[in-house]
């Protein structure tokens, strides 16, 4: 709650009107062509700050820092408006917090999404990933895919990828402290599609390009990871 305040100081913020959600998804669309913002180190300065938050404290705005981290190099003012909607949205959630522990279960549990061609230049997806153990957030995750995917199904499958990998580590590091897993790690997603072909053991011509990544679910699966 400092570091938010401070930085709502910073940028004269302290009393500006809180926003419901951290970014308009009108700003996904805006085109790269827009009006320059002149004051780059100052936008940088304030997207930093995010960054960092949403590192330590804050996955739920995690995904606006990441999208607004693209646009160090060449800042528009559609960016600089953007990133201030961030600290009208933490302005009315600066109670929020991680919790940690409080939950007997200690089973490892991760939740995974993306969006579909999401980035307006290069049409390539976001993934995004949280894991809790104990009822409380330990790790999460928003970064914009490496390939372009061709449906819905492939951003949520290579998203999925990525979180399966992530629970491996935290399986082993869960290990390493003491903590063993005793059953597979629950990772809880939405898209139907990406679920059928987690199931499916076959590949057919439209996802055979993904097919590694079929394969590394799947063998996860048999070994109850």
């Amino acid at each position: 709650k400092n570091y938010t305040n401070k930085l709502l100081k910073d940028f004269g913020m302290e009393q500006c009107k809180a926003a419901k959600t951290p970014m308009d998804p009108a700003y996904l669309k805006v085109e790269e062509a827009g009006e320059e913002f002149t004051d780059s180190t100052k936008y940088r300065s304030l997207v930093g700050g995010l960054l960092y938050l949403a590192i330590v404290a804050r996955p739920d705005i995690a995904a606006a820092a990441a999208i607004l981290g693209r646009r160090f190099s060449a800042p528009r003012e559609c960016d600089w408006t953007a990133a201030k909607r961030v600290l009208r949205y933490l302005q009315g959630t600066q109670d929020y917090r991680l919790q940690l522990g409080g939950d007997k279960n200690q089973d490892l549990v991760g939740f995974s999404d993306a969006d579909w061609a999401g980035d307006a230049e290069s049409r390539r997806s976001t993934s995004g990933m949280l894991f809790q153990y104990g009822g409380g957030s330990i790790t999460w995750a928003s970064r914009r895919q490496p390939c372009v995917t061709l449906s819905s199904m492939e951003s949520e499958y290579v998203a999925l990828c990525e979180s399966c990998q992530e629970a491996v580590w935290l399986r082993q590091l869960l290990r390493d402290f003491g903590e063993q897993q005793t059953g597979p790690t629950v990772i809880n997603e939405d898209n139907q599609g990406c679920l059928a072909f987690v199931r499916s053991e076959r590949t057919s011509r439209r996802s055979k390009h993904i097919d590694t990544k079929q394969k590394y679910i799947h063998e996860l699966c048999l070994r109850k990871e």
